[in-house]
């Protein structure tokens, strides 16, 4: 299997980013980054999802700039994903969501205590970068319906038989939740997977306008 990874970041050198230090682990793994970036996340990631670059992999990991990769088992867990058969392949996520204010995908699968979350996702307890911990959202390998958009790993071949594509509608709120609506409606299958990763942000702590317009839009599509 071959695969790679794809990130945008706002940096001008992406040696910088935590994604680019984590990835010297690997003796051989190709990176791709836009630097710089502006655009949003899923125009970005189509661009590079449909481009022929794209096609000489059999898996393309979108993750964002921020995201350590911290297992060199990598390959050998995202084969065993696919050998399941999931076609999208995330760290966290998901089964029986209501569409609902808010719109965060582990609130509309009804929080810790609904049962109806799944997956790991390592955090940095601060800026040190020297301790994290562990969220366990739920019981990983395990099929859901929507994935969080941190890590995404595509199988190219499968996603673009379906004609399944990141929705543009959305620029970065939103966007891994609609995205895996539309995959769904698709008959592609959405999985967890225990890959080790720790991520240096805590996630989504207050509620910008940027924020408010995107879930207003997210609602106003995909509630009912």
């Amino acid at each position: 299997m071959k695969f790679c990874i794809f990130s945008c970041t706002k940096q001008k050198d992406e040696k910088n980013t935590v994604l680019y230090k984590s990835c010297l682990e690997f003796d051989e793994l190709d990176l791709f980054f836009k630097k710089e970036n502006t655009d949003g996340l899923s125009e970005a990631y189509n661009s590079f999802l449909y481009s022929k670059e794209a096609d000489t992999y059999d898996v393309v990991i979108f993750a964002h700039d921020d995201l350590y990769v911290d297992d060199l088992k990598l390959e050998k867990k995202l084969q065993a994903a696919l050998d399941i058969g999931y076609d999208i392949i995330g760290l966290a996520g998901c089964i029986n969501p209501k569409i609902a204010n808010p719109a965060l995908w582990h609130i509309m699968a009804g929080g810790f205590q609904s049962g109806n979350l799944r997956g790991i996702v390592n955090h940095y307890t601060d800026s040190t970068l020297k301790t994290y911990h562990s969220t366990g959202f739920g019981v990983t390998p395990a099929r859901v319906a929507i994935l969080d958009g941190l890590f995404l790993a595509v199988n190219v071949k499968k996603v673009k038989n379906a004609q399944w594509r990141f929705n543009e509608n959305y620029k970065f709120h939103h966007y891994d939740i609609a995205s895996s609506i539309d995959a769904n409606t698709k008959k592609l299958k959405l999985g967890v997977y225990p890959i080790n990763t720790i991520h240096c942000s805590p996630g989504l702590k207050s509620f910008d306008q940027n924020y408010l317009e995107s879930e207003k839009k997210f609602l106003e599509e995909y509630s009912g």
